[in-house]
C-alpha cells in the first residue's frame, strides 16, 4: 500500500511540473511578444513613412511566428494575424503580413491550406488509409 501511495505521490508531482512547463512557455511567448511590440513601437517613430528596414521586417517575421505559435493547429491569415496585433497594441500592415506569410510558405517555415497559415507542428498529417 505505501508503494502504490508512493507511486500516486510521484504522478501528482509530474503532473504539477508538467503543468508549470506550459505556463512558462506561456510566458516565455508573450515575454517574445512584449519584445517585438517594443522593437516595432520603436521602429515606427524612426521610419514613418519610409520602406520597412532589415530590422523591422526581422520584427514583423518574429511577431507573426509568435502569432502562429499561440494560433497552434487552429491557424491565422493576414487579416485575424492584424486584428490579434492589434487587441496587443502592436499596429501591423496586412500587406505586409500577407507577403511575409507567402514568403514564409515558399521557404517551407509555414503550411497554408488555401485558407489559414500554420506552423508545420500545428499542420495536420493526412492520415494513411488501408486499402482491403
Amino acid at each position: 500500500m505505501a508503494k502504490g501511495k508512493m507511486k500516486a505521490n510521484v504522478q501528482r508531482l509530474l503532473e504539477q511540473r508538467d503543468k508549470l512547463l506550459v505556463e512558462i512557455d506561456a510566458l516565455k511567448n508573450k515575454v517574445a511578444s512584449l519584445e517585438m511590440a517594443i522593437g516595432l513601437l520603436g521602429n515606427e517613430e524612426d521610419s514613418q513613412g519610409q520602406p520597412l528596414s532589415a530590422v523591422a521586417r526581422l520584427n514583423l517575421k518574429a511577431t507573426i511566428l509568435v502569432l502562429l505559435k499561440e494560433a497552434g493547429t487552429t491557424g491565422l491569415n493576414a487579416t485575424s494575424a492584424v486584428e490579434i496585433a492589434a487587441r496587443r497594441g502592436i499596429t501591423l500592415n496586412r500587406g505586409s503580413v500577407a507577403s511575409n506569410l507567402s514568403r514564409m510558405v515558399k521557404d517551407k517555415a509555414v503550411t497554408y491550406d488555401g485558407t489559414r497559415y500554420r506552423l508545420p507542428e500545428f499542420t495536420a498529417r493526412p492520415v494513411l488509409v488501408a486499402q482491403n
